[in-house]
């Protein structure tokens, strides 16, 4: 057992009796995770936001009745996954959601700093260009895969999937990703020059 995953263990037993410290621990750690998977479904930032709430919410009045078949994680995905998707069986027509920039919070960063800074935001950029060229099927797969560090069998149980279609989504993911950060560096690049 991983010093993590004992940490998580110590953290879940609080959780279960109702301390706080536990239940924090718990938010603190996934619910980053959780926004990306629900934003992804429900292309809405305010919705994705009341969609981990109420899962986080459903997740903790039920943690009596969490088996610790899988990880907390696994379950709080697969319960966020699927209050994503009712959430957007529920929403009469999709929207969009425009992402304002963040970087005004960056003051006084020294020349080299602000350089790297600049370069990793580039990289960034292009990254999540890429991803939200996904279909929502892929970009999920993907994003629990490399982000959420679960294996294919923990998605498998998150999304309801054959073993089959999660490799297929990976590989198909993959593919699709390496196609439109190439696609969008030869088209940067064409600009500069």
């Amino acid at each position: 057992m991983s010093l993590d995953t004992g940490q998580e263990q110590i953290f879940l037993e609080k959780a279960l009796r109702g301390e706080r410290a536990g239940l924090e621990y718990l938010i603190r750690k996934y619910k980053n995770m959780a926004f990306a998977v629900a934003l992804k479904i429900v292309s809405n930032r305010e919705d994705a936001e009341e969609v981990v709430q109420d899962a986080f919410l459903k997740a903790f009045a039920s943690l009596s009745k969490f088996k610790r078949a899988s990880r907390f994680s696994t379950w709080l995905y697969r319960i966020t996954y699927n209050t994503s998707l009712t959430k957007l069986e529920q929403r009469p027509s999709p929207t969009v959601a425009l992402e304002g920039p963040g970087d005004d919070e960056i003051t006084d960063v020294p020349y080299q700093e602000e350089n790297n800074l600049l370069q990793s935001d580039e990289r960034k950029k292009f990254v999540d260009l890429a991803l939200k060229q996904l279909t929502k099927d892929d970009y999920v797969v993907i994003s629990l895969f490399y982000i959420g560090e679960k294996n294919v069998a923990e998605i498998c149980e998150i999304l309801s999937l054959k073993k089959s279609a999660v490799k297929m989504r990976l590989m198909r993911g993959r593919k699709q990703l390496e196609s439109s950060l190439k696609s969008l560096l030869n088209t940067e690049i064409g600009d500069l020059l």
